[in-house]
């Protein structure tokens, strides 16, 4: 109840939970310039990941009424590839279909402080897909708090000034399935120590998915790209894996503070051996902690 101990206490209001559904239907874009910047084989998971944020987001505001100058923030997030074919493009138009469930957490005065989302993905009407994600709206001295805080902590044990790489370092597109150096977020492995690669995450300034803007903290699909991206560098070169093949089909996050985008950000992979599934593809699982200074 957030208050202190006292002999006596009384819940004066409460709001049970209730569960509400949506749906986003959309085309699967054509000509984008990041979900279509690749080998062009399969649609772009990140399409998926980004739809189910901002319709999310979208709902929190217009019908659970939570107030615009509460900030967002994912606590954890997944996304599932549960059926490989009709992610395949096949060079026709394609129709994606969200079915999204949101659940209120920590209801206040009607308002809650919190969405537990589940979203199923259906291409051109195949169930293939799903997420989940746990998302908080916090009150603006309470965002600002973790910010300073997480900052503090980053610069524990290096210099105070704001971190400004003079040139930008990024691995070649096709390491990573790209075609766009734009689109390009992870740099050559900085060190590669018993089958453990720490590589540092290139800024994408100007692009307009990876931009943290005026915010000045790393955006969520940032993380989301940025693991494909070292798990496919790492898969590659550990495994023998063919990017422009790899497939990205779970992935799952907690997050536990903000990045900010003028500080050095790495990303640390540790790897699986691989194994085959049950179609015998050969799949690998991979582990990865982004880091800021000590943090």
């Amino acid at each position: 109840m957030h208050r202190p101990a006292t002999p006596e206490g009384f819940l004066l209001d409460a709001t049970a939970p209730v569960e509400q559904r949506f749906a986003l239907s959309a085309e699967l874009p054509d000509t984008h310039g990041v979900f279509n910047d690749g080998p062009g084989t399969f649609h772009d998971l990140l399409f998926a990941a980004e739809s189910l944020r901002q319709a999310t987001q979208f709902v929190a505001h217009q019908y659970f009424r939570v107030p615009a100058e509460r900030p967002a923030v994912f606590v954890s997030s997944g996304m599932d590839i549960q059926d490989l074919g009709p992610w395949r493009r096949t060079g026709r138009p394609a129709h994606m279909a969200l079915d999204i469930t949101l659940t209120p957490v920590d209801v206040v005065n009607g308002i809650p402080r919190g969405l537990d989302c589940r979203g199923a993905v259906a291409i051109d009407g195949e169930q293939c897909g799903s997420g989940t994600a746990r998302l908080l709206f916090l009150m603006p001295g309470v965002y600002r708090a973790h910010r300073a805080l997480g900052r503090r902590e980053s610069l524990q044990g290096q210099v105070s000034a704001p971190f400004r790489p003079a040139v930008r370092s990024a691995v070649a597109p096709e390491r990573v399935a790209r075609l766009d150096p734009r689109n390009v977020l992870v740099g050559p492995p900085l060190r590669a120590i018993d089958g453990e690669f720490v590589l540092p995450v290139a800024a994408a300034p100007g692009n307009e998915l990876f931009d943290g803007g005026s915010e000045g903290h790393i955006p969520g699909p940032v993380f989301l790209e940025a693991s494909r991206q070292a798990a496919t560098v790492v898969a590659a070169e550990l495994h023998g894996f063919r990017p422009a093949h790899a497939v990205l089909t779970h992935w799952w996050a907690s997050f536990r503070g903000f990045g900010e985008t003028d500080l050095p950000l790495t990303c640390t992979v540790t790897s699986r051996e691989p194994l085959r599934d049950r179609a015998g593809r050969p799949t690998v699982r991979l582990r990865i902690t982004f880091s800021q200074g000590s943090r």
